[in-house]
Parts: structure tokens; C-alpha cells; sequence
């Protein structure tokens, strides 16, 4: 996957049109903190837990003496397959190229942290040493620093995963105040490279938001209720000001849910009626009533019943565009589509002659399937 600086910055907002939507929604109908508040921020790193808090906290201590030296010696010795190999060598060049001396800014380093993600994605059981040769080759001067940082972000972003429904439930400022009592635990005076010490609660309220759908698109760990119900209550929590963003909250939950990557995976392993049954049964806890959860079956049904005709078209298409000669192909073509679409064939002509396959298009059930 080739890797960029606007790769590794907007990582973030892979599913962006959606967290958008949340942004828009925000921007709109959330209530705002007086006089745009900003926390204070602790004067130390140390974390005075309140007893009646009930968030979990990171442990670190066992990662204090962590020998980084020790492990990569081991993994430098490591044996890559060909294909390993070529990834590697790929994205080192990638690397130094799009970052260059940037790399010294502990910000960017830490930007690393999703594309390491991607590395283990990827490669599985081999991803964390795939990465760290990447860094090694990369910016061997630097590597100990990334390496270490690496770690302390996998430390904050499992605390973060483990306290996802607590923050979301809190208000800006009671949120903002637990996120940077973990950040200087973790990353001491670094913290303030990394993030924006002057942030608003609003702000800090509108990336919660954003960072709860980032990970729990890749999560594969949690259950698919759970997983709604932190979408659902995330949004359900910016403390909209009016019937109508209420209205339109539900929409956005919706579309928010059924474009993560790990509710799509779920959902293809699952046969017609059940994914069926799973979808307006999500509705359902989403809020929408029964006439509406009825409807959108409606809908779906019809969506997928296109989906299946333009995956047969798509097929069919495909051998005709090997097996047909070009001075043939085009009226071939356009048989082809009148067969399948009828009076909308002229429509998927037009399409097709600017580039655009609506059925290469990712088919995400509960949205456009």
C-alpha cells in the first residue's frame, strides 16, 4: 500500500465522509461549552484518581525496562519471504522520501502508529517486525525514539479502547481532563508535541467522536451490539439541541455503523435472512420505528436485487471484453447492458464511458446493498 504524508496524517479519517457528517452534526446542534472553556492543564504528569472515578487505567511499569535493542538485534536476523521483502523495500523508499526531516518532529513519529496498524493488518504474525525493519532501514537514527514512542501509543490507545464508552458518556470537560491525565502518564512532557495542550472541550469532544469510529472500524474483538451501542451512545452524547438533529443523529449512527470495516466483514459471512434479520434489528436499537425499519428492508432488498443483476453483468461483461474482438466489442456492449438493464441502459453507457463501475464499487450491506 503506498504510503504519503497525507497518508500518514489523514489515516484518522479513513471512513472521512462519514466523520464529516459527525463534524457537520457537531457544528450544528452540539451545545458549546461557556466562553469557548479550555482545561487547565495538571502542572504534573502524576494521575490523582478520584475514588469515585471508574475508568481503567493504563499500566506501564511492566513496558519501564523494555529492551528495544534486545528485540530488533533478533529481528534483523529475521528471514522475510519475497513478497515481504519487496513491501519493504518499497515503503522504506516511501517513507524517506515523504518525510524526510520531518521524521525529528515527535508529532509525525507518532503518526506512525496507524501505519503500523496497516503493517500488522496486513501481514498479521510478521506485521510487528515487518514495521519495525521498515523504521530500522528508514530512519535508523531515529529508530529507538519511533520504537519506544510505538509502544507508549499501543499503552494509550488500548487505555483509550478500554475507556471509549466512559469518555463518550462525560462532557467536554470531564473527557478532556482524563484524556491528558493519561497522556502525561504516558508520554510525559511529550504529550503536549503530540496533541494540542490548548484544545477546547468542544473540540476535544468533536475527536472523541472521530477516534471512537477509527477503532472500532478495525476491531475485531468486540461484539457486534457492543459495537453499536458505543457508536450509538458516542453520538447520542454531544448533547444535541434540537428535534430535528436528533432526527438526523439516527441517520448518521446508522451510516456511521454499517460502513465499518468490521461490521462489513461480520456481515458477509452471514446468509441473506440472517444479515437481514441483523440489520433491522440494529435499526431497531438505533431508535428508528417499525414502519421505518420495514421500509429500509424494502430498500435493501431492492438495492441487493441490483447488486446481484450487476454482479452478473459485471461477470458476463468481463469475458466478452476478452473474448470479443474491438471492432465487434462496443455493440456487443451495449446488448449486453439493454439485456440486463433495460431502459437504464443508456444510464450504465454513460457511466462507463467516464470510468465509473457503480458495481466495482465497495458493496456495503445496510448502506447501498
Amino acid at each position: 500500500m503506498p504510503l504519503n504524508r497525507t497518508y500518514i496524517v489523514k489515516k484518522k479519517i479513513v471512513i472521512s465522509s462519514l466523520i464529516i457528517s459527525v463534524t457537520i452534526l457537531i457544528s450544528l446542534y452540539i451545545k458549546p461549552t461557556k466562553h469557548g472553556e479550555t482545561l487547565p492543564l495538571p502542572s504534573t504528569s502524576s494521575v490523582e484518581k478520584d475514588s469515585n472515578d471508574d475508568f481503567k487505567t493504563s499500566n506501564i511499569d511492566k513496558n519501564k525496562h523494555f529492551n528495544y535493542e534486545r528485540v530488533n538485534k533478533k529481528e534483523k536476523t529475521k528471514k522475510f519471504s519475497t513478497e515481504e521483502e519487496k513491501y519493504i523495500t518499497y515503503q522504506v523508499e516511501n517513507l524517506k522520501s515523504s518525510l524526510g526531516s520531518l521524521i525529528k518532529n515527535v508529532k509525525v513519529q507518532s503518526e506512525l502508529w496507524d501505519f503500523k496498524q496497516e503493517v500488522i493488518n496486513n501481514f498479521n504474525v510478521n506485521g510487528n517486525a515487518i514495521f519495525n525493519r521498515i523504521i530500522s532501514l528508514s530512519f535508523p537514527m531515529y529508530e529507538q525514539s519511533i520504537l519506544k514512542l510505538m509502544n507508549s501509543m499501543d499503552i494509550y490507545n488500548k487505555w483509550l479502547f478500554e475507556n471509549l464508552s466512559l469518555l463518550n458518556n462525560l462532557n467536554g470537560i470531564e473527557s478532556q481532563k482524563l484524556l491528558w491525565q493519561e497522556r502525561y502518564k504516558i508520554f510525559k512532557e511529550d504529550a503536549e508535541l503530540i496533541w494540542d495542550p490548548n484544545t477546547t472541550a468542544l473540540n476535544t469532544k468533536k475527536s472523541l467522536v472521530v477516534k471512537t469510529i477509527s477503532l472500532l472500524d478495525k476491531s475485531t474483538d468486540i461484539e457486534f451490539e457492543d459495537r453499536l451501542f458505543i457508536i450509538k451512545n458516542s453520538i447520542e452524547n454531544l448533547e444535541l439541541s434540537t428535534q430535528e438533529s436528533n432526527t438526523q443523529s439516527k441517520t448518521i449512527i446508522e451510516q456511521v455503523f454499517f460502513n465499518l470495516e468490521s461490521v462489513q466483514k461480520e456481515m458477509q459471512l452471514l446468509t441473506p435472512q440472517e444479515r437481514a434479520e441483523k440489520i433491522a434489528n440494529a435499526r431497531r436499537e438505533i431508535g428508528f420505528t417499525e414502519d421505518q425499519v420495514a421500509l429500509a428492508a424494502e430498500q435493501d432488498a431492492e438495492k441487493s436485487a441490483r447488486w446481484d443483476i450487476g454482479m452478473k453483468y459485471m461477470k458476463e461483461r468481463e469475458q466478452l471484453l476478452r473474448d470479443v474482438p474491438k471492432a465487434n466489442l462496443q455493440q456487443i456492449l451495449k446488448m449486453l447492458r439493454t439485456k440486463y438493464f433495460g431502459d437504464s441502459a443508456d444510464t450504465y453507457d454513460k457511466e462507463e464511458k467516464r470510468g465509473f463501475y457503480r458495481f466495482e464499487r465497495q458493496r456495503i450491506y445496510g448502506v447501498n446493498s
